[in-house]
């Protein structure tokens, strides 16, 4: 990997809200930027993984069922800005309990945004699937507005002098 890539690697790593930003996502990105043309994919998780700076994480978040199926239905996760796979992360950016907490609201986030728009493309007339996923909407709803409560209760908190 170039100088300049490896500097806006950290450039990216060092500003994203998302601390573990999947690799598929990060070489995309670089990619539309015109650099690490000449990487492929695993060739970029290759140099990650040999590089300190860098720490990597596997997750396991493979979908189960048809192979097409599934490769259709991770495209379109993509396509929304979903990317599964192994993600990176700067080694000397720490992470705080906010952060965390942060990270997981931005998740909730894109989840029911995404749910929305499940919602909106539903076959009509399928109830099950109606029913599912109104139970999908409202669970996450429910946790967003759990999530945001700690969010504020915490900041009342740091605010009240003791």
């Amino acid at each position: 990997m170039d100088k300049q890539t490896e500097q806006r690697v950290i450039e990216i790593l060092e500003t994203d809200p998302d601390f573990y930003v999947p690799i598929k996502k990060l070489w995309l990105m670089l990619q539309a930027e015109g650099l690490a043309l000449d990487l492929e994919l695993e060739e970029f998780r290759a140099q990650l993984e040999a590089d300190d700076r860098f720490e990597i994480e596997d997750f396991d978040d493979s979908l189960p069922g048809d192979p097409e199926v599934v490769a259709e239905i991770e495209r379109d996760l993509e396509a929304m800005g979903f990317f599964g796979g192994p993600r990176v992360k700067l080694a000397s950016r720490e992470m705080t309990a906010e952060d965390i907490v942060a990270g997981l609201l931005r998740s909730l986030e894109r989840m029911n945004e995404a749910l929305r728009g499940a919602w909106e493309t539903r076959p009509e007339g399928d109830r099950e699937t109606e029913e599912q996923l109104l139970d999908a909407l409202a669970l996450g709803h429910e946790m967003e507005e759990e999530i945001r409560q700690m969010i504020e209760e915490r900041r009342w908190e740091a605010e009240t002098p003791d």
